[in-house]
């Protein structure tokens, strides 16, 4: 193809299915539409499917700043096996025949599993440990700890019951929670061992499963119906404020100059991030303080 690379700006709402990898993902777009820049917000494990968000061009300037990040996963927890990824590729590692009260399943959530809470990711994971990635020590069969973190399940729910030996769950969440360690550690407070499968991403930040495009049809799509799928740039930050400028002071503030506005200088401290817009295009992510507009990354739109 010879379309200009840096034209490509923009958000992609990619359903994944299971079996590629996020950087798969990443890398097959990249060269099939002939991407300068490109990059994927939060990680989707390959046997997990569901929304993966797709930063393209200038688009991937607006990740750091993205503060909408709770998540939204279904899933399955199969009673009775402990394997070392948390999930059905794994080695088992113990069995047991002990299985759930299911009239314990809701309070142990809400005593155990609420708010802000500990968490220790899988040994199989994107972690890092001492430089590694976890995933990296434990293929190697390396010894080695990993420290818990905080994460926070803002709603954690038994949807229903299939049978003695599994269970559907959904959650919301905030960012950096492991499902498969769910699975892993709901099972031992309920008495028994458990692994999580078919992992679905239902939502992350504004992106929702409802609106997502599958990958597979993303690939047969020509030039012209790509760009047709893409969200704009400013998309993950539609909770700023914006603030308009006429074209001269955007240009100013493109070349790395701080602005300074009367009408925004008042008594009141305002040192928040703002979007700045010329013409409906984003030229500039801002703080606002004392009237003056001073960026903090610019847009080549």
């Amino acid at each position: 193809m010879n379309e200009d690379r840096s034209t490509i700006n923009g958000w992609l709402n990619v359903f994944k299915e299971q079996g590629y990898t996020s950087s798969h993902i990443v890398r097959t777009l990249k060269k099939k539409f002939n991407i300068k820049k490109i990059g994927h917000y939060g990680t989707l494990d390959p046997l997990a499917s569901g929304v993966l968000p797709i930063a393209l061009g200038e688009a991937t300037k607006t990740i750091q700043f993205i503060t909408c990040t709770q998540k939204s996963y279904s899933f399955f927890i199969n009673w009775g096996k402990e394997t070392d990824t948390c999930d059905k590729a794994g080695k088992v590692l113990r069995e047991t025949n002990a299985r759930p009260n299911i009239t314990e399943i809701k309070p142990t959530i809400k005593k155990y599993f609420s708010g802000n809470i500990d968490q220790i990711p899988p040994v199989f994971s994107a972690v890092k440990v001492n430089g590694k990635r976890a995933y990296q020590l434990a293929r190697k069969n390396e010894k080695f700890e990993i420290n818990s973190k905080k994460i926070e399940i803002i709603n954690f729910e038994l949807l229903r019951v299939i049978n003695k030996n599994k269970a559907q769950f959904l959650v919301n969440c905030g960012p950096g929670t492991y499902v498969r360690s769910l699975a892993r550690d709901l099972s031992k407070k309920l008495g028994t061992l458990g692994y999580a499968s078919d992992i679905v991403r239902l939502k992350n930040s504004y992106f929702c499963i409802s609106s997502s495009i599958s990958f597979d049809k993303i690939i047969k799509s020509n030039t012209q119906n790509f760009y047709n799928k893409l969200l704009p740039v400013d998309y993950v930050l539609k909770n700023f404020e914006e603030i308009k400028l006429e074209k001269k002071y955007s240009d100013m503030l493109k070349d790395g100059k701080i602005v300074f506005l009367s009408e925004f200088n008042n008594d009141e401290e305002r040192d928040s991030i703002f979007l700045i817009k010329c013409n409906s295009e984003l030229v500039s992510i801002a703080n606002l303080k004392k009237g003056y507009i001073i960026p903090r990354r610019n847009f080549n739109n």
